[in-house]
């Protein structure tokens, strides 16, 4: 393992948060018949062909060890309505509460959410402190509705669509 440059850790994740991103939470069955959630934005297309897709879990989430190779997990994307459910899987709010999910292939789905992906485990990889896991899509739904999203460790609702503009045009535009 190679030594990296000393970098301030909190400097480290602001840095990391200042990349906006959407919302979601991986679901999973408890091993006692229920479900099990956590809270995860670090989420990535990987492939078409095979369908893959990957998330990082923490080493020392109760989820890492709950992601067993034959198990399926679902990764339910949020919409914007949904900022609670990502709080809540984030264990941000100290009250105990019973979301609603239904089963689909294995894995329990969060009701309503923006949409998400069934997956089964295609491959992990170490990732430091996390692990990369990279799953097979099963099966998938999704809406057109409106996304939750982070930006600097706060949810957002996603804002209005921008003009393209080349800058050479920008320029050109406030001078008139």
């Amino acid at each position: 393992m190679t030594q990296s440059l000393h970098i301030d850790p909190e400097e480290f994740r602001k840095g990391l948060r200042a990349f906006t991103t959407g919302v979601t939470v991986v679901s999973m069955d408890d091993g006692k018949g229920g479900m099990h959630a956590m809270t995860a934005s670090s989420f990535a297309a990987v492939s078409i062909e095979p369908q893959l897709v990957a998330v990082s879990i923490a080493k020392t989430a109760r989820s890492h060890a709950l992601l067993d190779p034959g198990r399926p997990y679902a990764i339910n994307i949020l919409g914007e309505r949904q900022a609670f459910l990502g709080h809540y899987f984030a264990n941000r709010m100290p009250e105990r509460w019973n979301p609603t999910y239904e089963w689909h292939e294995g894995a329990p789905v969060l009701t309503g959410s923006l949409g998400w992906f069934v997956c089964r485990r295609w491959a992990a990889y170490d990732g430091g402190d996390h692990t990369i896991l990279v799953g097979e899509a099963l099966k998938i739904q999704r809406t057109d509705d409106r996304p939750l999203v982070c930006s600097r460790g706060d949810f957002h609702v996603l804002g209005e669509k921008v003009d393209v503009i080349h800058p050479d045009a920008q320029g050109a535009r406030s001078a008139a």
